[in-house]
């Protein structure tokens, strides 16, 4: 059975979807969506420190920086992938590129690998990134073909619904699109086929 948390910035669902306890759960942690200089921004950090408190074994794995062969094995190690923030079209061109979406779709789908993603890293997880995405940051990766997602779930995500800004782009696309307004500290979990959205608070 499928496993993801799809979240808008908090990572306190994380036991729920692994049946309560995700001390020593090993995730290949992927910053890609923050840049080359993603381990220096602040949500990056946030997130790595929140996996940690919860007892995660946190290995890195920039899609910038690596082949399919380097992808595959570090796919091999790890019980789940965690895709933190940033800009989804540049996360979805490294996510394709790097033959991620490749190998690490059908091992989710399967219910071999955990799928984990805050705001960017939430929204490629779903059908197309046109909906919600910020149309300028698509300027920046122009080898970038489709927005279509890895379509892991039919849930469109919009993140950080409580930013007044991300409010009113969100009424606009739910008048045209499926899916899931996310408040910071909410997420959906979803597990086959069933979604809900429960709090999931920043870990201290």
């Amino acid at each position: 059975m499928k496993r993801l948390l799809l979240a808008s910035y908090g990572v306190g669902a994380l036991p729920q979807v692994v049946d309560g306890d995700a001390a020593g759960l090993r995730l290949a942690f992927v910053p890609t969506a923050a840049g080359p200089d993603a381990e220096a921004k602040e949500w990056v950090r946030a997130d790595r420190r929140q996996l940690e408190a919860l007892g995660c074994e946190v290995s890195t794995l920039d899609l910038a920086r690596t082949d399919a062969s380097d992808v595959a094995a570090a796919l091999g190690g790890v019980d789940g992938v965690f895709l933190s923030g940033g800009n989804s079209y540049l996360l979805l061109w490294h996510a394709r590129r790097s033959g991620f979406a490749e190998h690490a779709v059908p091992l989710v789908e399967r219910g071999e690998l955990l799928y984990v993603g805050t705001s960017a890293g939430a929204m490629v997880a779903g059908p197309d990134l046109a909906p919600a995405a910020n149309l300028d940051n698509r300027r920046e990766v122009p080898e970038l073909e489709s927005s279509a997602g890895l379509g892991i779930t039919p849930l469109t995500v919009l993140p950080h619904d409580n930013d007044p800004e991300a409010r009113v782009l969100h009424d606009d696309i739910v008048a045209a699109h499926p899916d899931v307004r996310l408040r910071d500290g909410t997420a959906v979990l979803v597990r086959g086929d069933e979604a809900e959205v429960v709090d999931s608070p920043v870990v201290a």
